[in-house]
């Protein structure tokens, strides 16, 4: 039979903190061992995941398979997005903020009057149904090749500064502008790195609180029709021409 989630999520909350099942125990105040808990034989009362979210910033919903997000911080920068709207049908909006609105979008992130001065839309699709999201038309070679000046990109908001997953492209909302970059959470010194794509732009290192919203790339609306890579390899070119060399031979025979 297999166990609860949240007995064997305990279990692994335990061993990432390098504890034993009998020192565990003696810090949650609950016996001699963590023993039964695991393996399913007594159930994890309210106390014991109130003690696990007060000292170790365990998320619940987590611990009963509800939620990906393991840890919740007290002390985490809250992002969520101060305004939305919501369609005809009782959907939220996907807003757009397209390069000229973004001039103004920091400072106007709690005024519902410049969201209603934004072009809206929504997609007929249900992973677009389950969260927040916004578009923003990029500006500037940053992040080239991957996202093109004036390309468009739909983006997901995010609740708190933890879920940045290191490495992935996030629009970064600053108290003076718009940023799309590759992002580096240093929990440590409370910075965030940004990176971009194009090797000729700085890498930069900003503080939390310079930070007003943060939104995850998510996909990408473009004109562009992929092409051919240039850098073919000379043999492959040459292996082609000789099968239809192989080919006009066989026709003249």
């Amino acid at each position: 039979m297999d166990l609860p989630i949240e007995c064997q999520r305990l279990r692994i909350v335990r061993e990432s903190l390098n504890e034993t099942q009998s020192s565990f125990a003696k810090k949650l105040n609950i016996g001699n061992s963590t023993t039964d808990f695991e393996r399913g034989r007594t159930k994890l009362s309210g106390i014991l995941v109130l003690k696990l979210l007060s000292e170790y910033h365990i998320n619940p919903l987590w611990l009963y398979g509800q939620s990906e997000q393991k840890h919740l911080n007290p002390n985490a920068l809250e992002l969520h997005p101060k305004v939305v709207t919501i369609n005809d049908t009782g959907y939220e909006n996907i807003l757009m903020v397209n390069e000229k609105a973004a001039a103004g979008y920091s400072g106007n992130l709690s005024n519902p009057a410049y969201y209603k001065e934004l072009p809206a839309f929504s997609f007929p699709l249900a992973e677009y149904r389950n969260a927040t999201f916004r578009g923003f038309q990029v500006e500037g070679f940053s992040m080239t090749p991957i996202i093109q000046p004036s390309e468009w990109i739909i983006t997901k908001a995010i609740a708190n500064i933890e879920q940045i997953k290191d490495g992935n492209i996030y629009v970064i909302v600053e108290n003076e502008g718009i940023r799309i970059k590759k992002v580096i959470n240093n929990s440590s010194n409370q910075t965030l790195s940004l990176i971009s794509i194009n090797p000729e732009y700085a890498p930069d290192v900003i503080p939390y609180a310079q930070v007003q919203e943060i939104w995850e790339y998510h996909s990408k609306l473009t004109k562009e029709i992929a092409h051919q890579s240039p850098n073919k390899k000379l043999e492959e070119m040459h292996a082609d021409i000789k099968t239809l060399q192989e080919e006009v031979a066989k026709l003249k025979q």
